[in-house]
């Protein structure tokens, strides 16, 4: 089959991409090893830890002012 820049195309076989780095990895795995996991995961749980400090904050933000009215 042509493709338009040769006369053969080249089969892949089946895969994915790590999800930190990018590298091509087997279907059934989502890192290419130990370090982008451990990446993945610390990035997941900082995400997590600044979603909870917005969800403070915006809760702050709108009850603050009818608790300081009720008070004083």
């Amino acid at each position: 089959m042509k493709d338009g820049f040769g006369d053969l195309m080249i089969e892949i076989e089946p895969h994915k991409h790590c999800l930190v780095c990018g590298n091509a990895v087997r279907p059934d795995e989502n890192f290419c090893d130990e370090l982008c996991q451990s990446k993945f995961k610390s990035a997941q749980r900082k995400q997590q830890i600044l979603f909870l400090v917005f969800l403070v904050i915006m809760g702050l933000i709108l009850f603050l002012p009818s608790i300081l009215k009720t008070l004083g």
